[in-house]
């Protein structure tokens, strides 16, 4: 079955997005039809703006579904969009504040959230430098499609390495200075939980991996916010977290970044994945 899914996303890849746009129109109907996890959204919601009104809330969910829906699409087109159309498709706005760092020969880590299209973003971030692409991600839980998405996210050169056994990579120092690109909001698992904070009104595990490995390479860490400008079109700018990392007191790096995706959320909350189980976990 696995194949056959891959076959068919393969074969609707090949088509051009303006076609694939009219399956996320059907998508988008699909998902408010059977309302997809519309309870952990609503949860979600409810929990994170408990002032906002049910109308407020309801339209939020629309939107996240127009946004999602045209996602999906966007994952499938991955499998065959050519370089030229990903750099068309992706804007970066101050790229100086990345190689002032690289001129002084160091790495950057870049911490983002499930935000606008972060697929799409690291494709974009293995082009926008010579520098290495390494991105450090979570395993699938389907070794299947683990190794499928893996080979997908690296095909324009970026390196992947799993968040437990990638960090003896990640210290080795290479010729040239490198991108390091983590994802913030990832939810641990129980064993892994090493740290709490507020996040969107509560109380959420969140990783401290990106503090500590900040901190072991004494390199900047810098904020990848990834704005929606329209349908399959994004701009991406950074925002110095911190450039002596190894100063800082333990969590103010973890809650610092925290925070600015908080703030982009609130500015545009349905460009954030809401059906994400983002706090299954709890202290109790």
């Amino acid at each position: 079955m696995n194949q056959i899914g891959l076959f068919i996303i393969r074969i609707l890849s090949i088509l051009p997005l303006w076609v694939l746009r009219l399956y996320a129109l059907k998508t988008y109907f699909l998902l408010s039809f059977f309302g997809y996890r519309k309870s952990v959204i609503t949860q979600n919601l409810n929990n994170s703006f408990p002032n906002k009104s049910t109308q407020e809330k309801s339209r939020i969910i629309k939107l996240f579904y127009w946004h999602f829906a045209h996602f999906l699409t966007e994952m499938i087109k991955m499998f065959c969009i050519s370089k030229k159309s990903i750099k068309k498709r992706f804007q970066f706005k101050n790229k100086a504040l990345l190689q002032n760092y690289y001129n002084e020969g160091k790495d950057v880590i870049l911490v983002l959230g499930h935000y606008g299209n972060w697929e799409w973003g690291l494709l974009a971030a293995s082009l926008v430098s010579d520098h290495e692409m390494v991105g450090i991600y979570k395993p699938l839980s389907s070794s299947f499609w683990n190794h499928q998405i893996k080979k997908l996210r690296s095909k324009f050169g970026a390196t992947l390495v799993s968040i437990k056994g990638g960090v003896r990579y990640i210290l080795k120092q290479g010729d040239k200075p490198r991108i390091i690109g983590l994802i913030g909001d990832q939810t641990p698992n129980k064993n892994e939980i090493d740290y709490w904070t507020t996040f969107l009104n509560q109380e959420t595990a969140v990783f401290s991996g990106t503090e500590k490995l900040a901190k072991k390479l004494n390199c900047p860490v810098v904020f990848a916010h990834i704005d929606k400008i329209k349908i399959g079109y994004y701009e991406v700018s950074f925002e110095l977290i911190t450039q002596t990392p190894q100063g800082q007191l333990d969590g103010e790096i973890t809650n610092l970044h925290t925070q600015k995706l908080e703030e982009k959320i609130k500015e545009r909350p349905e460009l954030w994945l809401w059906s994400h189980r983002r706090w299954k976990n709890s202290r109790t």
